[in-house]
């Protein structure tokens, strides 16, 4: 599988998949982003190492050319000597280095094809790049967004008398701290009128005693 083979996957089920059994998916976004900028980097080498040998070709096909141009002006001037196996043997060369013309040409035109092919899919992975970054952009924003609503939904914080748990939370403290001062006042306001009547009773008492005993001398005097 090449390396844009793997890139176009990222569009596929099985990265859904993944993708759902996440926690925060975000994350695995952002793991495929740096996937990609590793492919892109090694498109790019590859590319340079096509021009490369695209470059080692031609200059091998212009090697090979001018060594077709010397063997045949030798095999022509040993002819003119009247030299015939010398002639031959340039003339095989000759042909040799024709045949290297040849083998070369094919060489840089495959090269220089390939390299086109790999510019023209590394332009399409860098689009893709651009906006599957663009789109990591938008879902952390939309998922950033998600968590606040979360957190407004349970806040932990007051917000008034509509408020989250903490309002609610000092609406009841407050409620028992009235009910504690309440049934104190009652329990206090009782104190007093029992010691009130209390009082009361006391008194009278004793002066009931005091005239019973004031009654019983004036008898004993009498």
């Amino acid at each position: 599988m090449s390396i844009f083979e793997r890139i176009s996957n990222l569009t596929k089920a099985t990265v859904h998949e993944v993708l759902n059994k996440l926690e925060d998916p975000v994350l695995m976004t952002g793991q495929y982003l740096r996937n990609m900028e590793e492919d892109i980097r090694r498109a790019e080498e590859n590319i340079k190492g096509q021009q490369r040998a695209a470059g080692v070709a031609e200059r091998k096909l212009n090697e090979a050319v001018q060594s077709v141009k010397e063997y045949e002006l030798r095999a022509l001037s040993e002819l003119q000597a009247g030299n015939e196996a010398a002639a031959r043997e340039a003339a095989i060369l000759k042909i040799q280095f024709e045949d290297k013309v040849q083998q070369h040409t094919l060489e840089m035109n495959q090269a220089k094809e390939h390299v086109l092919e790999l510019q023209q899919q590394l332009s399409l992975a860098e689009e893709e790049y651009a906006r599957l970054k663009e789109k990591r952009n938008e879902l952390a924003a939309r998922a950033q967004k998600a968590k606040d609503r979360a957190a407004v939904q349970q806040p932990n914080f007051s917000r008034g008398i509509e408020g989250g748990d903490a309002a609610r939370g000092f609406e009841r403290m407050e409620e028992k701290i009235l009910e504690w001062e309440t049934d104190l006042d009652l329990s206090l306001n009782s104190r007093g009128i029992h010691s009130e009547a209390s009082n009361a009773a006391d008194s009278t008492a004793v002066n009931e005693e005091l005239d019973r005993l004031k009654e019983q001398l004036a008898k004993r005097n009498s």
